[in-house]
């Protein structure tokens, strides 16, 4: 696995706190914090809202490829250069946006928007994509998060306020998978008051997410059975 992002002795004014940890590709971590003035504070630093008074946040930018030239030696014989150097970090407050998203507790949607405007304009927003294939995408998480497919009209045409709250959570969490960021964050009370097989659905969604070289934190304020791996 490689690293993507880490804290490094990051202060939380809040609780005097100090978090070190890294968050590797491939893999989603839970971060348990005791009050929701802690995790608030994490998420707006983990997503880069505010900057770190105190420590480092950075994110890696990836090893970048060097083209293979072919050189002529001294019989003109060919070799090739470097081909790879080592991954570079950045801070996040330094970082391309969209490397770092995040979902929010309550799904985070906008009020006046239908589901379908809510999911695709960020994609839009921050880069092209064809439509067609945001529709591929979408079926393709819809169905990893357990939604039936004759259902997925009705869901992308409504707004918010006439959706339960697990389905408004459901599109916050849709929309941030289909911007693919590098690294996402979640407010761990996106599974909070969500039928238990349901939450087995996004967590296998986000457990395939990882697998394509994502990495995943969560960050709750109370105990969980959230079945990731603990930051001590």
């Amino acid at each position: 696995m490689t690293g993507l992002f880490k804290f490094t002795e990051v202060h939380l004014e809040n609780s005097g706190r100090i978090l070190s940890f890294v968050l590797s590709s491939g893999e989603t971590q839970l971060l348990q914090l005791s009050a929701k003035v802690e995790k608030d504070e994490v998420l707006n630093l983990a997503t880069g809202v505010v900057d770190c008074e105190s420590g480092l946040i950075e994110i890696i930018l990836g090893e970048r490829r060097r083209e293979n030239r072919k050189k002529l030696g001294a019989q003109g014989e060919r070799r090739k250069g470097d081909s790879r150097p080592p991954a570079e970090w950045q801070a996040l407050r330094d970082s391309r946006p969209g490397r770092v998203g995040w979902v929010a507790g309550s799904g985070g949607l906008i009020s006046n928007l239908k589901i379908w405007e809510n999911v695709t304009l960020p994609l839009w927003y921050h880069a092209s994509h064809e439509e067609a294939e945001t529709e591929k995408n979408m079926i393709y998480w819809l169905n990893l998060l357990g939604v039936e497919e004759n259902t997925f009209a009705e869901l992308m045409a409504a707004l918010p306020h006439n959706l339960e709250p697990w389905q408004r959570k459901l599109a916050g969490l849709l929309r941030a998978l289909l911007q693919m960021p590098r690294v996402l964050i979640v407010d761990a009370l996106l599974f909070e008051d969500v039928k238990a097989r349901i939450a087995q659905k996004w967590i296998a969604a986000l457990d395939a997410y990882v697998s394509q070289g994502r990495a995943v934190l969560v960050v709750s304020d109370k105990a969980t059975t959230l079945p990731w791996k603990k930051i001590e």
